[in-house]
């Protein structure tokens, strides 16, 4: 969906994929809760202000990068950089442990 966003022509075609990351952004945030609360199982709030703030947290501190890009690059380069992040976060998913500790 950010690749559409990226690469989709006209002024309108892009509004559809702006919709589709704006819902694929926003659906899996009951999803993360749940798997920060079995990584932080007897820690319900942690493991909410863990997942969802510092995921906020995260985004808020690189905006000012992506805005920075923007300015000396360009917008179709912070699109292009914005199609990165999904494999930086899937990079990250895999060294997360599968089995739990006791």
């Amino acid at each position: 969906m950010l690749a559409g966003l990226r690469l989709a022509p006209g002024p309108y075609a892009p509004l559809v994929f702006a919709v589709l990351t704006g819902v694929a952004v926003n659906v899996p945030f009951a999803v993360l809760v749940r798997l920060g609360q079995d990584y932080l199982p007897g820690r319900p709030g942690t493991a909410a202000g863990m997942t969802l703030g510092l995921g906020v947290s995260v985004g808020g501190l690189a905006t000012p990068l992506f805005g920075l890009a923007a300015d000396t690059h360009g917008t179709p380069l912070v699109f292009t950089l914005l199609c990165l992040v999904p494999l930086a976060a899937l990079a990250l998913g895999l060294l997360l442990p599968t089995e739990r500790r006791s």
